[in-house]
């Protein structure tokens, strides 16, 4: 089922909003009426829940940068496998100067809109600024919502089923626009939505498994329910996914179909630092309408922003191409130029020009001598050491330059001038040389660390960029593995190490595969064991706890059982430090202390035994977790007694008598009862009513009373002679009330307490 948290304050009543088109005339009202790419950033698939309900992050999204500021490079294979031109473009960016927070913001904004934080206006007018109308579909989609508040928008991937509910909640002038998500194997209920005056996008785009058969019948059954509170859903899914519950709800439907192509790329050219008169010779040249003519919106956004980026490239050189030639280069970009790659590596046998055009790619726009100095270290990562020249033997770094289809700016730095080129030279490294990635990824994260100035955080954002696509393309977390291993050993670029996992983790084509393989990287050991299975290094550990941290908001248990599992399988100090520090930023944030509450209650008495220990390892390290003034933040702290639920959890984790966590939370806690008299009942009461099997069944279990006494006198040990001290005389204190909580024990068994 869909589970929602407690709703945002309800708006006075007012009259239900009209159906009909805003008026023009203002920009905020002007339909855009958008037919065009699945312009949302992705999100997972089979996913949890939605929303984090509530109000808005306090932090508004920073505004979009200036069309000067950056050039868009979408790329095929992005664009393939997503069927999403705003993710093509994401990763493709080419930001000069943002302190490195491309991937880290796209992160951020996509988490809240998974959580189902409501879409802020600056992020759904960016989203529909530029998209070509279709007013008969507009007017189809009002006609179904005013007769059942819900409409279900199905097509093909790349038509633009996203940007249509925004854009069709965005007519109706919605207080708010939320998405909601559905957790993988529940049904869907839409009950919980108790927003009022709310669009909910209910995204059902990634689903890969058939949806629950009642899943029509209740979207039609929901309709009072939306009425109540003036609201309206609409569903956005795959064709073939819907047909298959499509029988009573066929009334509910809309068949998106695709806008055409030249018509798209014209309306996103028109947002491009183009003049009128440059768009229709572009949008009539035979190669470029032979490549729109059947293409998805979002490929021709993405060929759109291909021809800007041409455009924009050539008005920078001294040198400027024909247009023919510039044809010739968006067409080739949307090849990845593959062929114009294979053929310029058959012709340049010579190990070093390849090298040098490698090092260029990476660094494109960095200074000649940069990329001089630089490739000779990548020829010495990839075993080919160049042989040093005498005099003036060899190319030059104009011969170079020239040799590798680049440019040498007046600036003295190399620059591609060809859209896309750089970062398919990379592409084509990473396949051509599967067995040179780690040492390649090594080589960047030591560029990205030796640069000074920007050009080191930019470097590392290009290779993210590069690294995310590569993942989508390949369905393989191998490069992203090395590339975050390297960077999280590197101080500076350790961000940049979290900011991969987590959007491989939130993609929704990579992140089921990502959040399975986090789970078998969180179980492995430190170190390798004897037997040469896998381990995972102590330092992408350390950043996949930060990741995860992250990624609570919008998979919570995810988080947490890696994050379990991460506190379990490691004998470091540094791992253990960021789990705890993960586990706390998510405890802190509103309304998700009760999620891990309820997730590990669910765990406790899970049939399945890795549940129930990854529950004892969260529970254990939020135990030992203290707040100001050393006070545990499970503690009850208003004299009432025991809580249940810690109650509980010190019950489950007891019954593990070979955890070596257990010592660190009892340390904690007796530390707490040392320094604060007024908590020492309520402590000494827990751990006592903690040897019971629980509340209404006090079978005491000796076990449990074993792993405490153990564990107190690990607090204090006790040796011959000892001298009464406050710690000595708490710890007997506890000995003795767990020991005569035995109702099988005698009145005055056991050791008395050290006096005075």
């Amino acid at each position: 089922m869909l589970t929602l948290n407690e709703p945002t304050a309800p708006s006075q009543p007012r009259d239900l909003p009209a159906l009909a088109a805003p008026p023009s005339g203002t920009e905020t009202t002007k339909p855009p009426a958008a037919l065009l790419a699945e312009a949302a950033p992705t999100s997972p698939a089979p996913a949890a829940v939605p929303a984090q309900d509530g109000a808005p992050p306090a932090a508004e999204e920073p505004p979009v940068p200036a069309e000067a500021d950056y050039v868009y490079e979408p790329d095929r294979h992005a664009e393939d496998l997503t069927g999403n031109a705003d993710f093509a473009m994401r990763v493709e960016q080419k930001v000069p100067n943002n302190q490195g927070t491309v991937i880290g913001v796209q992160n951020n904004h996509e988490i809240q809109r998974l959580r189902g934080t409501p879409l802020t206006d600056d992020w759904v007018r960016g989203r529909l600024r530029s998209f070509a109308s279709n007013d008969e579909t507009t007017k189809a989609l009002e006609t179904i919502l005013e007769a059942h508040r819900v409409v279900v928008i199905h097509a093909s991937p790349g038509t633009g089923r996203y940007t249509t509910a925004l854009h069709i909640l965005t007519t109706l002038r919605m207080r708010s626009i939320r998405q909601v998500r559905r957790l993988p194997d529940d049904k869907i209920e839409l009950e919980g939505l108790l927003d009022e005056d709310t669009g909910w996008i209910l995204d059902l785009r990634h689903e890969t498994q058939p949806l629950p058969t009642a899943t029509g019948l209740h979207l039609r059954e929901i309709a009072d329910h939306l009425r109540e509170t003036r609201s309206f859903v609409v569903a956005v899914i795959h064709t073939d996914t819907w047909a298959s519950v499509a029988v009573e709800a066929s009334d509910l439907d809309h068949q998106l179909k695709p806008a055409d192509g030249l018509r798209v790329a014209r309306a996103h050219l028109a947002d491009q630092p183009l003049t009128p008169s440059e768009v229709d010779q572009w949008l009539s040249d035979s190669g470029i309408t032979s490549h729109l003519q059947h293409a998805t919106p979002a490929m021709a956004v993405s060929c759109a922003h291909t021809i800007a980026s041409a455009v924009t490239l050539n008005r920078s050189t001294a040198e400027p191409k024909s247009f023919d030639e510039l044809v010739g280069f968006v067409i080739q970009s949307a090849q990845n130029w593959r062929s114009e790659l294979l053929k310029w590596h058959r012709e340049q046998t010579d190990s070093g020009h390849r090298t040098y055009l490698l090092a260029a790619a990476v660094l494109d726009g960095a200074t000649a001598q940069t990329v001089y100095d630089s490739h000779l270290k990548l020829g010495t990562a990839l075993e080919d050491t160049p042989v040093p020249t005498k005099g003036q033997r060899g190319p030059g770094i104009i011969e170079l330059t020239d040799t590798i289809n680049a440019d040498l700016g007046t600036d003295d730095c190399v620059r591609f001038l060809r859209p896309g080129y750089a970062e398919a030279v990379v592409d084509y490294f990473w396949v051509d040389r599967p067995h040179h990635v780690e040492a390649f990824t090594h080589w960047t994260a030591e560029q990205a660390a030796l640069l000074s100035g920007d050009l080191g955080i930019r470097l590392a954002d290009r290779v993210s960029q590069w690294v995310i696509r590569y993942t989508l393309t390949k369905q393989s977390l191998t490069v992203l593995r090395a590339t975050a291993t390297h960077w999280a050993a590197t101080k500076n670029l350790s961000g940049h190490a979290v900011d991969l996992l987590v959007a491989a983790a939130i993609d929704p084509q990579t992140g089921k595969l990502a959040r399975d393989k986090y789970l078998q990287w969180a179980s492995a050991p430190d170190q390798p064991p004897p037997d040469e299975r896998g381990h995972t290094p102590v330092a992408l550990k350390r950043v996949l706890a930060e990741a995860m941290a992250q990624l609570g908001p919008a998979y919570p248990r995810v988080a947490v059982r890696r994050l379990a599992d991460l506190a379990a399988h490691t004998g470091n100090a540094t791992v253990t430090q960021a789990v705890g520090e993960a586990l706390m930023a998510m405890w802190d944030q509103e309304g998700f202390a009760e999620r891990i509450r309820d997730t590990l209650t669910a765990w406790f008495t899970a049939p399945q035994h890795h549940q129930t220990a990854a529950a004892r390892r969260a529970f254990l390290h939020l135990a030992e977790r203290t707040g100001p003034y050393g006070i545990p933040i499970l503690l009850a702290t208003d004299n009432s007694g025991p809580d249940s639920w810690t109650l509980t959890g010190w019950r489950r984790s007891l019954d593990d008598a070979s955890s070596s966590q257990i010592q660190g939370a009892v340390n904690a806690w007796l530390e707490a009862a040392l320094a604060h008299r007024d908590l020492r009942t309520t402590i000494v009461t827990t751990f006592t009513e903690a040897v019971f099997r629980s509340d209404t069944d006090r079978t005491y279990l000796a076990q449990r009373y074993i792993v405490l006494n153990h564990a107190a006198n690990g607090w204090e040990p006790a040796h011959a002679g000892q001298q009464p001290t406050e710690r000595t005389r708490l710890r007997d204190e506890v000995l003795i009330a767990i020991r005569e909580a035995d109702p099988t024990a005698p009145t005055h068994a056991g050791d008395a307490p050290t006096r005075s």
